[in-house]
């Protein structure tokens, strides 16, 4: 080499040096010690120093997917080599080329393997609580984006980091967490949840794609980017393993590929290796979580050919460091049935003093982990996310073939299926002829479809032969169209159809609401419809009668014709008002939302919100308050113990204004409510409000809990966590309309009631007298305690009713079978529902 050829790569090298020494570190930048104890950076400090890291740096892009709930910019960044960066835009091309082989060439295939930089995502921070991901994501990107060593390995890597998969929520805990800082409520629980709508179950909304945060990450995964490996880094309690690593423990789902699972030990065990020689100790794998449930931001890309990725820190108190002794060291029992030394386990952390800073250092060396596997086995990692899409089109080579999705009694249930499968990249089509829409199953995402259609089958795993059996961790079953009562058919022949592609995210089913208009001065809506019920509150608050004709599944609403339209297309008219019970207004409906947090709660209020049903949130001193007949014809209670209604959170740990949930007296005004006409209704758990306080003549049957104070029958031998059980439907009831005369109602180990003969209780629906007729999908065990017991029922009290659901009748945003229930349940009867 030249003399002049050798200064001038030196004088390069120093050049690059010299500008990556300028970058500017997280605590330079916002001017935090960031890690340090009682620190946090906030969002809007993150984002700052993400975006003066893009300015500083070539290695950093910086994207805005789109805005958070509360209007928050939700930001990606994309870290890789100068050179990488500048060619971004084919890289992303060639990614969209291998997760469908079908556009593949062999040329093309031959040029990725050889050159195609492997693409991660590592997201952070989906439950906020768990903030030091948050913290650790800007000083690993300032690391990516200066570390010679790092930088290397970016040659054949791609880093999509996502600071925060819940800005609105990092910003809540932060905020709180400062107010809390030299007080006794230092690193105390929030009195709300902490996403706007879903707290911690904003990593359950990985399938049915709900929240605006799912669907900017979905659209990235499925649509854009189409990564190889996604790395999700979460937090756990404080007193086991200080990190737990892949491999998982069983069950493994049947549609997770053999080769995904060995993607995830692999780099598990390069995590473990590589904390374990940096002398971080308490690293353990092999506990506690499976490979089961999809739903879960790690579990839905392995549906997508994607290597999904858990770690799970131990916490301290937010920011807060917590000292343990070893005897608060605890092992559990999966895994790790006592805190000692294992095979999975084999160097236990001492105990001592456990910081935010600790937890950050863990997740810096488990990320930094990844990429060094990822550039040292890119080749292997391209190759093989095109044999998983190739594997999955060749599976659609035989029987099933596709599924064909119909409008069916409810077209707004079917629509939203459709729309959840298309947020996560699914392909479908429309026939000519055919207002269904057909899934054809010679396609990359088969396994997501499959997974989601699918009857799942929870298997029987003893610990031994005749020994205990593992029970699942989580949800056990989740068959889509069953929770939402969606006709949907296997094709076991091949199709013959030649399909138009479907574009839009949305399709338009037709319904009973876009029937031919006809003449009349009325509209007929059909009760099986769910977008029905949002039209009807129109009708209400905007003071038109309406009138319900029939019963069941043939149960119809209607109302004076304003020329609105349902979605797009004009109501079916008729000529006259058919007799029947009378709405004449819209039920003031309050939503309980008491100071702890319930997620439940979130779930409701998203509902009501989505399908535009007024409601008025009703805290503690609202109800203490009183009067609340003359305020409310409806209080809905969402699911939560009778401890946790009446005593809400103790005073040592949040302030006086957050303590002390409903008391005696909120507890004894909600009963005068219901005695003077009000209408109660209570899901799941909260049904103990009812048997206990209003003493109704109605027994419950539950898992046993800790804070169940209620008389209850014997279910100490039911279990079923998440499953979607069979019930029988009585059709007279109100609560009935639109429902057919069974249904699918999901089941997380909830409250079952037994109903003595003579009993003023209507029984709105029950399980079937045989056991072997209960589980559709999931896990049930010890079913014969329900067996024949009611499922939902509605008992008079004084001159109100109350309305118990034993099962989540708006589970997740997912269980449209059911929705309509809730529905009925706040518009009330008819004339009764509005009396004073």
């Amino acid at each position: 080499m030249k003399k002049s050829s050798v200064v001038l790569a030196a004088s390069l090298l120093l050049s690059t040096a010299a500008l990556r020494a300028q970058v500017p570190t997280p605590s330079a930048a916002t001017g935090l010690d960031v890690g340090a104890d009682r620190v946090l950076a906030d969002w809007g400090q993150i984002t700052g120093y993400f975006a003066t890291l893009a300015r500083s740096s070539p290695a950093v892009r910086v994207d805005t997917l789109g805005r958070t709930t509360e209007g928050r910019p939700f930001i990606v960044a994309t870290i890789s080599t100068p050179a990488n960066m500048r060619q971004l835009d084919a890289i992303r091309a060639t990614q969209a080329m291998l997760a469908d082989p079908r556009r593949l060439s062999a040329a093309d295939e031959a040029r990725a393997v050889a050159g195609q930089p492997a693409v991660l995502v590592i997201s952070c921070n989906i439950h906020a609580t768990e903030i030091g991901a948050s913290q650790m994501a800007m000083e690993l990107a300032h690391r990516l984006a200066t570390n010679d060593t790092l930088q290397g390995y970016l040659r054949d890597v791609v880093v999509l980091l996502v600071p925060s998969m819940n800005p609105d929520g990092q910003q809540m805990v932060t905020e709180w967490y400062r107010k809390g800082v030299g007080t006794q409520w230092e690193g105390g629980p929030l009195p709300w949840v902490y996403h706007h709508y879903v707290g911690h179950d904003n990593n359950r909304d990985w399938y049915m794609i709900t929240q605006a945060e799912t669907k900017l990450v979905s659209r990235m995964l499925y649509q854009r980017w189409f990564p190889e490996i996604f790395y999700d880094v979460h937090q756990q309690g404080s007193n086991g393993m200080r990190i737990t690593v892949p491999p998982h423990v069983d069950p493994i789902d049947p549609y997770v590929d053999p080769l995904i699972v060995r993607g995830i030990n692999q780099i598990g065990a390069k995590m473990s290796w590589e904390l374990e020689s940096r002398g971080k100790s308490g690293v353990g794998d092999g506990a506690t979580y499976d490979l089961w449930w999809h739903g879960g931001a790690r579990s839905a890309p392995t549906r997508h050919n994607m290597i999904g990725l858990l770690t799970e820190a131990a916490s301290a108190r937010i920011a807060t460091p917590l000292t343990l002794k070893p005897e608060d060291l605890q092992g559990h029992s999966r895994g790790l049935p006592r805190y000692e030394r294992r095979v999975n386990f084999p160097n236990p952390w001492p105990g001592g003093t456990w910081r935010l800073r600790d937890i950050m250092d863990y997740e810096l060396i488990a990320a930094e982990a990844l990429v060094k596997l990822a550039s040292d086995q890119r080749a292997e990692y391209v190759r093989n996310y095109v044999a998983l899409g190739r594997k999955a089109i060749e599976a659609g080579s035989h029987a099933p073939y596709a599924y064909r999705v119909s409008a069916g009694r409810d077209p707004e249930a079917s629509r939203r299926l459709i729309e959840a499968l298309r947020w996560g990249g699914v392909e479908m089509g429309t026939a000519a002829g055919s207002s269904d829409i057909f899934i054809p199953l010679a396609q990359p995402y088969r396994a997501h479809v499959m997974d989601l259609f699918d009857i799942q089958r929870f298997p029987k795993m003893e610990r031994y032969p005749g020994g205990p059996v593992e029970r699942p961790y989580d949800v056990a079953g989740w068959t889509l169209p069953l929770q939402m009562g969606v006709t949907v058919t296997a094709i076991d022949t091949a199709l013959t159809a030649r399909l138009t592609p479907m574009t839009a995210m949305s399709p338009e089913f037709p319904s009973s609401a876009c029937a031919a208009p006809g003449a009349g001065r009325y509209v007929a809506l059909d009760a099986s419809d769910t977008r029905s019920y949002g039209l009807v509150a129109s009708a209400l608050g905007a003071g038109r009668e309406v009138r319900v004709s029939g019963s069941g599944r043939d149960a119809r609403f209607v109302t004076a014709a304003t020329g609105s339209a349902a979605r797009g297309c004009a109501p079916r008219r008729v000529s006259s008002l058919p007799a029947g019970a009378r709405l004449t207004r819209m039920p003031r409906i309050g939503l309980y939302r008491s100071w702890t947090g319930s997620i439940d709660e979130g779930w409701t209020r998203f509902l009501l919100d989505q399908e535009r049903i007024p409601y008025v949130s009703v805290t503690d001193s609202m109800v203490k308050a009183g009067k609340l007949r003359d305020l409310y014809d409806v209080i809905l209670v969402p699911d939560m113990s009778f401890r946790e209604i009446r005593d809400g959170m103790p005073a040592s740990q949040v302030p006086p204004q957050y303590a002390g949930g409903l008391g005696d007296a909120g507890v004894a005004e909600l009963a005068a409510f219901t005695r003077a006409g009000g209408t109660l209704v209570l899901l799941d758990r909260a049904s103990e409000l009812a048997t206990t306080a209003l003493q109704l003549p109605v027994t419950r049957i539950t898992v046993p809990r800790q804070d169940d104070e209620g008389a209850q029958g014997a279910g100490a031998s039911l279990y079923a966590p998440g499953s979607i059980l069979r019930v029988l439907v009585d059709p007279s009831s109100h609560v009935a309309r639109g429902m057919a005369d069974s249904a699918a109602v999901y089941f997380t180990n909830s409250v079952t009631f037994d109903v003595p003969a003579g009993s003023a209780a209507q029984v709105i629906a029950r399980y079937p007298a045989q056991e072997s007729d209960i589980l559709l999908s999931g896990y049930l065990q010890g079913g014969s305690a329900i067996a024949g017991k009611a499922a939902a029922v509605e008992v008079p009290v004084g001159r109100g009713r109350v309305v118990m659901f034993g099962f989540r009748v708006q589970y997740r945003g997912q269980s449209y079978g059911t929705f309509k229930m809730l529905f009925n349940a706040l518009l009330g009867e008819g004339d009764s529902t509005t009396r004073r």
